[in-house]
């Protein structure tokens, strides 16, 4: 998967690159409130509404840094773009203890997904304050890929 992200990124513009990125917090963001929203249990609502602020929080300082680094670049991002980021459908349908564990391992590989571009980000765009934070949004995602199997329905 590395290098396939490496091939596609090498060729668009930096700050498309970062419109993708973007993209991905939000989409995780909605996510993770949504699931806040129905959680069943008062630990799994607070753990929801922890990771949405998280995401909330990195795209704010995905936009920020784009606004500085690009101020007058925008883009208008294909679905092959958007799939970079994120894996399935905005948000499947929990019904179940199966469902649950199901969209936490489809919100896992989304996760993974999003942190192997980070990566490739970090090694396309190295610049110290860029890099360095692309490199700790990486890690970020290796932790909730892990936390989020490690959800129990109940």
């Amino acid at each position: 998967m590395k290098e396939e992200f490496k091939a596609r990124l090498s060729a668009m513009p930096d700050a498309k690159k970062l419109a993708i990125a973007i993209y991905g917090e939000s989409v995780a963001a909605y996510r993770y409130g949504v699931l806040a929203d129905k959680a069943e249990t008062e630990g799994h609502r607070d753990l929801f509404r922890s990771m949405q602020k998280e995401e909330q929080g990195h795209r704010a300082a995905l936009e920020r840094l784009a606004d500085e680094l690009f101020p007058d670049d925008e883009f208008v991002l294909t679905t092959a773009d958007k799939d970079l980021v994120i894996v399935g459908t905005r948000l499947p349908e929990v019904t179940d203890d199966e469902s649950f564990r199901s969209l936490m391992r489809f919100l896992h590989d989304t996760e993974k997904r999003t942190g192997e571009f980070y990566g490739v980000l970090r090694e396309l765009m190295p610049s110290d304050k860029l890099g360095a934070f692309l490199q700790q949004m990486a890690l970020e995602c290796v932790r909730h890929g892990d936390a989020l199997l490690a959800i129990e329905p109940r």
